[in-house]
């Protein structure tokens, strides 16, 4: 079952994460945390638990794996001013 809280997010984000040294990982991830979007996930794991044959709880646990892995998919740069790492 996937955590939904900003730690658990978190943890999903490092497990998810493939791309760099584990460092330039981490970073990446905190610098996705710091942009907000992870206090948004369950509302689109809705639409995407909404767009399956069966919706449920286990649609919903599907459509938050979507969600989360989305803000790792979708990140690029340039770090945006909240990232902690521009300071």
């Amino acid at each position: 079952m996937i955590d939904a809280s900003e730690e658990g997010i978190r943890a999903f984000l490092l497990e998810y994460a493939w791309l760099g040294t584990p460092e330039e990982q981490e970073r990446e991830v905190e610098c996705i945390m710091h942009q907000d979007g992870w206090r948004f996930v369950d509302a689109r794991a809705d639409q995407f638990a909404g767009a399956q044959e069966e919706p449920g709880p286990q649609a919903f646990q599907e459509g938050l794996g979507f969600a989360i892995s989305a803000l790792y998919e979708c990140h690029e740069g340039p770090h945006l001013a909240t990232c902690p790492h521009n300071k």
